[in-house]
């Protein structure tokens, strides 16, 4: 007779362009300690052959799974929409871009946490900035991160680590899943559930996300425009934390622009978006400095 009994995890992986990761991070889910999970594997319309290869790897291995190519790209959000909404039958899901992968005691860690404390509506946890050009790693919280009513933190632009995190599956429901129409969606979620749940935190690292060339997160562009989304949601009720959130915001393009790009196009947009304070007048002189450096060679 077939188990119809539904795992107590879904983990959801999204695939764009990631043939040559794939493997590592499916291999990473299948040598899980914990065993009580299903892969809902997403291939975003790859144009390469991540779909294949990643298929190749889950009938390789006797772990339960449902894997999909999407007709067109849904993006991030409706890709994980895509695989919740439709497929997800865990009482918790997680999800994982298939460039990143996890620590094998990763699901063991924060379903152990979560039964102790079914309060939260998730748990997120330390992990590891994974270089992929020099293969170093780096710690992402060297001291805990809060847990707990922390709405207020994460307007002020506290960064909660957004990979592996683990869901209530009825508090995903709840809250209505991702919205497709912000650009920073894992953030603008977490605000949603931040609102009507504690949150939990583990600082064992147990995730890695790799960075590389491809990252979203490294187009700056793209980043504004995602927490300008996010801050015109919240400024009215909370206009302190997001006006926080801002100066942190452009002091970090500001220093991510003075070091990467140095030109005379970088130092117009810094001076045209100036604010008067120190740490925003460091980069200036610092993106004016390169500049002369180059000029001088």
């Amino acid at each position: 007779m077939q188990n119809t009994v539904p795992p107590l995890v879904s983990v959801i992986c999204l695939s764009y362009k990631h043939e040559k990761y794939v493997e590592r991070c499916l291999r990473s889910i299948i040598n899980q300690t914990f065993y009580d999970f299903e892969i809902i594997f997403i291939d975003n319309n790859s144009p390469d052959k991540s779909y294949e290869r990643g298929l190749e790897i889950l009938k390789a291995h006797p772990v339960k799974y449902r894997a999909f190519k999407t007709a067109e790209n849904y993006g991030i959000a409706g890709g994980f929409n895509y695989g919740a909404i439709n497929f997800a039958s865990g009482k918790y899901v997680s999800t994982i871009a298939c460039d990143d992968f996890w620590d094998m005691y990763n699901l063991e860690e924060k379903v152990k946490y979560f039964k102790e404390h079914n309060e939260f509506g998730m748990i997120y946890g330390n992990g590891y900035n994974y270089f992929e050009d020099t293969r170093e790693i780096a710690l992402y919280y060297k001291k805990p991160s809060p847990e707990g009513w922390i709405l207020k933190e994460l307007l002020k632009s506290v960064p909660i680590n957004p990979q592996g995190v683990l869901y209530r599956t009825d508090v995903l429901e709840e809250v209505g899943y991702w919205d497709e129409k912000a650009l920073i969606e894992d953030r603008e979620l977490f605000c949603r559930i931040a609102r009507l749940y504690p949150i939990g935190y583990l600082h064992i690292p147990l995730t890695f996300y790799r960075t590389h060339k491809n990252n979203v997160s490294s187009n700056l562009d793209y980043m504004r425009k995602g927490n300008k989304y996010l801050a015109d949601k919240y400024e009215k009720e909370f206009p302190e934390e997001i006006k926080i959130a801002k100066i942190k915001h452009e002091r970090f393009y500001a220093h991510s622009m003075s070091i990467n790009s140095p030109t005379p196009k970088t130092l117009f947009k810094l001076l045209k978006n100036y604010q008067f304070n120190w740490l925003y007048t460091k980069e200036v002189i610092r993106c004016l400095t390169l500049i002369m450096r180059r000029k001088t060679k």
